[in-house]
């Protein structure tokens, strides 16, 4: 047995090692957070996590590290692998500071476990420290208001059981999960047996056939637009199989920044990204949507930064998704984003789209398609480039990052003009690395957290991560912890909050820049790493030494690498649409 059990207080008949074991089971083997407090009963089944090559042990191991960064690592994990992992909170303000990732897990539609002590039963009335009961905190009808029946209490150790099987139900159908318990209640006695069963893939068969009785003579002398979302990004072979289907419609294609991991480099009907950051020629065709068009949405992103809160103007729109609780979702759909008509096919994406196509291509649906334009070029706007003679041209940066990506690599961006500007530079996915963002529920400093989870769960895997200076603010405490992970981190150091500073140029253009509130003071970002156990770099504004950087960077020795990248916050590339619900009263 992984965990030591003859070891002295290590009782296998107990609720705090059947939680442990059962998640163990069901292939959760990865935690991270905080001891202390309510979870030392169940943090001692946990062995510590020191190095990685203890990843790969299939033991259920815990990574040291603060609560704000340990929130996001379970999302991070996920995204690299598809596999589910842990975040560990104690009693009080831990569940605060980690619960910033249980909400970007929520919206992005993540399964993630998040193990919260409360306090013992018999303490509740007594003013206990880091009160959480009704008295204090009052966390529970808190997490309840947030993940319905995602948040799960442990107060009846002879349900434990029960309870177990329940999370296990929802992790499956991608969302989060909440175990909240009583110290004094898992500590009891008991015995737990729950199997593991596969995650089912499930197609809606009545759903294809309408779909291929009815969309053929709807598509006739009709322009087709498919809209790829981040939910498709978790199938196997999507890549090619959205081809495909852009291919036989001879549909212009658009995607959300997380919905481009669905997407094939080589896409010849590809126009970019959408709205946030998005492409010239992605929005000019968005923008043009009429009553007249057909709208295959494979996936469904509808957060403001992939629809600006706008619906759907489309005749008819075709939503492939498997999502029974989606975020954005109304009674199970998205049919109140859509002016038309609105038509599901429920299920898994890959296999709804393995069973259409060849009958598409039989049906003849892609012959005398509307001529459509395979542009080369996605932008046309004309971005100012002469920035300070200290810094980077931000458009320059991102032109020559391609050319040294390399295969099994993995990047995250996060709240700053990074997650704006690389995809309006990058225009298309790139075929030897997915960038993921989690956007909707724009928490600056989680990428970190997302970064160290990728790296748990696939040591292996190049791991790159895109901060601002202000995002630092939020992680740069829990660098230390990371020292051994060989994470690579870009710091976009351009001295302020730059979205907010450049936003509220438009939003409140009339009030002198000072009551913006978004200059930074000047940190020395690579002597702080190394004081951490980091090696570090300056990058040159002239870019001299970026091979030299990510010649390193794709050097695994046992070390992580930060890079300060110099910005000039006046260049501004990727455009945020946002800005233009902030200028109007309604979306204050």
């Amino acid at each position: 047995m992984s965990y030591e059990a003859g070891s002295p207080g290590l009782e296998t008949n107990v609720g705090n090692f059947a939680l442990i074991d059962t998640l163990r089971q069901l292939g959760i083997y990865h935690y991270s957070g905080v001891n202390g407090g309510g979870v030392v009963h169940v943090s001692k089944y946990l062995i510590p996590l020191t190095d990685l090559s203890q990843a790969a042990d299939g033991i259920p191991r815990m990574l040291t590290m603060g609560e704000y960064v340990s929130g996001f690592m379970p999302l991070g994990y996920y995204l690299a692998t598809g596999r589910i992992a842990g975040s560990i909170t104690t009693t009080g303000a831990a569940t605060k500071l980690g619960s910033s990732g249980i909400t970007e897990a929520k919206l992005h539609n993540i399964p993630a476990v998040f193990l919260i002590a409360l306090n013992s039963t018999g303490s509740i009335g007594k003013a206990p420290l880091q009160d959480v009961s009704q008295y204090g905190m009052n966390v529970i009808p808190q997490l309840q208001a947030e993940l319905g029946d995602g948040c799960i209490v442990i107060d009846n150790i002879h349900r434990l059981e029960q309870d177990l099987v329940k999370a296990q139900n929802i992790l499956y159908e991608s969302r989060p999960v909440a175990i909240a318990f009583h110290p004094d209640i898992l500590s009891k006695e008991i015995q737990v047996h729950v199997p593991k069963i596969e995650r089912p893939r499930i197609l809606h068969k009545e759903d294809v056939d309408a779909f291929l009785k009815q969309f053929p003579d709807m598509v006739k002398n009709r322009r087709v637009i498919i809209y790829v979302g981040e939910e498709a990004a978790f199938y196997p072979n999507i890549q090619e199989l959205s081809t495909q289907l852009s291919e036989i419609l001879q549909a212009p294609t658009v995607w959300s920044v997380n919905g481009a991991n669905a997407v094939s480099p080589k896409n010849p009907f590809g126009y970019g990204y959408i709205m946030f950051g998005g492409n010239d020629k992605a929005m000019e065709l968005w923008r043009s949507m009429n009553q007249e068009d057909i709208l295959i949405t494979l996936g469904f992103c509808p957060g403001e930064y992939s629809m600006n809160l706008e619906s759907l103007p489309a005749k008819c729109t075709w939503h492939f998704g498997s999502y029974l609780h989606g975020y954005g979702q109304i009674n199970g759909d998205f049919r109140h984003r859509c002016k038309g008509d609105y038509r599901k096919v429920r299920g898994d994406i890959a296999f709804a789209l393995e069973e259409v196509l060849p009958r598409l291509k039989a049906l003849g649906v892609g012959k005398n398609r509307p001529k459509v334009e395979r542009p080369d070029n996605l932008n046309f706007r004309q971005v100012w480039r002469d920035v300070r003679k200290d810094c980077v041209d931000f458009m320059s940066f991102y032109e020559e990052l391609p050319k040294h990506w390399q295969p099994h690599s993995i990047g995250f961006d996060d709240v700053c003009i990074a997650y704006k500007d690389r995809q309006y530079v990058a225009q298309r996915p790139h075929q030897s690395i997915k960038f993921w963002t989690m956007h909707h529920g724009s928490a600056m400093g989680g990428a970190f957290g997302l970064g160290v989870g990728a790296k748990l769960a696939d040591p292996s895997l190049h791991t790159f991560i895109f901060a601002g200076d202000g995002c630092w603010r939020l992680f740069g405490g829990c660098l230390a912890d990371a020292a051994k992970l060989d994470l690579r981190l870009f710091i976009i150091n351009n001295g302020t909050y730059g979205i907010v500073d450049k936003g509220l140029e438009v939003i409140i253009p009339t009030v002198e820049k000072r009551r913006y509130h978004s200059k930074l003071p000047s940190i020395d970002f690579v002597a702080a790493a190394k004081a951490h156990g980091w090696d570090g770099f300056y990058l040159k504004p002239d870019l001299s030494n970026l091979k030299e950087i990510m010649d390193a960077c794709y050097t695994q020795a046992g070390k992580s690498i930060l890079v300060d990248v110099p910005v000039d916050n006046e260049q501004v590339v990727g455009l945020n649409a946002r800005l233009l619900n902030l200028t109007t009263q309604a979306y204050l």
